[in-house]
This record gives structure tokens, sequence and C-alpha cells, in this order.
């Protein structure tokens, strides 16, 4: 998602362009792999300011069985991008003071793809789940649980509560 923005550079404060996503993205961590959405840039006195809803496909393995799956996110960025160097003139520009934000390359191409990525991987759950009632799988044998059951702890009974299976199988008076 890498846009040349040349010519917006050299345009007055206010000038916006108006883009429509759909692209396949080759991630180097295989996180995302489809990204689609509309984005509006708008020219600051300072850089671009990137407005964009998005919908992002991601590849994630569950944390319980251990399957890949794919989600979709919907994700909105609102980033400010400083150039690097001036349009007009060529000599490279320094940043504001407070400037913590993302840059416009030398060859004034704006990429999406490293902002897409962090508002991705902020959105994401800590244990993400293929689905909410996953089983997982048996910490015994290993058995993924969604598509076997095991037996592995009903044979297992520690003899300190035996008396209580008792109770169990006797029909309730």
């Amino acid at each position: 998602m890498k846009y040349n923005v040349a010519q917006l550079l050299k345009e007055a404060i206010g000038s916006q362009r108006q883009f429509s996503i759909s692209e396949a993205v080759s991630d180097v961590e295989q996180l995302m792999d489809q990204v689609t959405g509309d984005a509006t840039f708008v020219r600051t006195h300072q850089g671009i300011w990137v407005q964009a809803d998005l919908i992002v496909r991601i590849s994630q393995d569950c944390s319980r069985c251990l399957a890949d799956f794919k989600r979709t996110l919907e994700l909105e960025l609102d980033e400010e991008y400083f150039p690097e160097v001036d349009v007009r003139t060529g000599h490279r520009l320094l940043p504001p003071d407070d400037w913590e934000g993302l840059y416009i390359g030398a060859d004034h191409i704006l990429d999406l793809d490293e902002a897409t990525r962090q508002s991705a991987l902020a959105t994401l759950p800590m244990k993400p789940l293929c689905k909410p009632e996953c089983e997982g799988i048996c910490d015994r044998c290993g058995a993924d649980r969604n598509v076997n059951d095991c037996d592995c702890y009903a044979l297992d009974i520690d003899p300190r509560w035996a008396a209580l299976r008792s109770l169990m199988t006797e029909p309730q008076t």
C-alpha cells in the first residue's frame, strides 16, 4: 500500500486525494494477507494526514487448539506523515521536536503498511480463539478435543475422590 504523494506535497494546505484500497499484502511476519477500504490523504502544513477505514484479514493461531484460522478486523487509521525531504528543493527536513509519527520517504512514497500493521496488532486479542467454544487440545495425549473426545481424565481418578464417584452412579431418591 504505497502511494506517491509528491504532487500532493506541492499543493496547497487542505488539498485532498481519495483512494480505494484492495490488495493482497505480502507481510514479512505473515500477519496480514488482504486489506480493503478507503483512504483520504489531506495536505497539512507539515505533511500529509491520512484517514482510512480498512478491513484487514489476519492469519492467527488459536491459543487453545493451535489451529490456523483467519480473522477479519475493521481498522481506522488517523495518522500524520512527515516528509523526510522537501519535494521542491530536495533538502532534508528536520522533523518537529515532538514528532513521534510516521515518515514519507525521500522518494516521496507514503507507505500505509506499517501504520496498518501497528493498528492491527493493537486490536488483536491476547489469546485468540478460532471459535468461542473451542475445546483446545488434551494436555496429556495431544488430541484435538474439537475433533475427537479423549478419555484421559475419565480414567484417572484420585483415590481420595473415589467415594464421591459412587454418588454419581446411584439414583437419587
